[in-house]
C-alpha cells in the first residue's frame, strides 16, 4: 500500500479504537466523531513518530479488509442496517483461515500463499466471493474482494492478493466475537 494509503488506513483504524473506547461513555455519534478526528490528527501531527512508525511496521500491510471492518462496526452502530457474520461462516473462517496460515508456514505441505499471485486464481477467488455474497445477501465480503482485487491489480498493496483481503489479526478478532456469542 502506498504511504498515503497506509496512512488512511492508520487514521481509521486509530479512529476505531477511539471509537470503541468512548463507547462505553458517550452515545455512537460522538464516538465516531471524535474518533474521527483523533485518528486524522494522529497521523497527520505524529506521522513522523516512532509510535505511528510502529504502528505501521507492526500491522502493514494494511490491505483492504481491517479498515473495511473498522468502518463497518462504526457504520452499524450509527444504525446502518448490514447483515452480519452467522456462527457458522465465523467457523468455517477460522477453519480456513488456520488451514492457510498453516499452509503459509510451511506446516502443510501446499503453498496456498501462491495463488494469490496469480491472476487466474484471484480471479477465481473474487468470483467465489462474489457468489457467496449474492447467495447469502450479504455484501460486504464481496465489496473487500473486489476493492482488494483493484488495489492488487493497480499495485497499491502487496504483490499478493491474500495481502490486501486477509490480516493476520482477523483471526483472533473472529475468535473473540464467537467466544462473546457464547458467553
Amino acid at each position: 500500500m502506498t504511504g498515503l494509503g497506509a496512512m488512511a488506513a492508520l487514521a481509521v483504524l486509530v479512529g476505531w479504537v477511539v471509537f470503541a473506547l468512548l463507547g462505553w461513555v458517550a452515545s455512537p455519534a460522538i464516538s465516531a466523531g471524535l474518533g474521527a478526528v483523533v485518528g486524522v490528527l494522529v497521523v497527520a501531527l505524529f506521522r513522523e513518530s516512532m509510535a505511528v512508525g510502529g504502528a505501521v511496521a507492526l500491522l502493514a500491510p494494511f490491505g483492504v479488509m481491517l479498515p473495511a471492518l473498522a468502518l463497518r462496526h462504526v457504520a452499524v452502530s450509527l444504525g446502518v442496517p448490514m447483515a452480519g457474520f452467522g456462527t457458522w461462516e465465523l467457523v468455517g473462517f477460522l477453519v480456513l483461515y488456520t488451514v492457510f496460515l498453516a499452509a503459509a508456514f510451511g506446516v502443510v505441505p501446499v503453498d496456498l500463499y501462491r495463488f494469490g499471485y496469480a491472476p487466474g486464481p484471484v480471479a477465481v477467488m473474487v468470483l467465489a466471493l462474489c457468489a457467496y455474497g449474492f447467495v447469502t445477501g450479504n455484501w460486504f465480503l464481496p465489496l473487500v474482494a473486489v476493492l482488494g482485487q483493484a488495489a492488487w491489480v493497480m499495485g497499491w498493496g502487496s504483490s499478493n492478493w491474500f495481502d490486501d483481503v486477509l490480516h493476520v489479526l482477523m483471526w483472533p478478532v473472529a475468535l473473540v466475537v464467537l467466544v462473546g456469542r457464547i458467553f
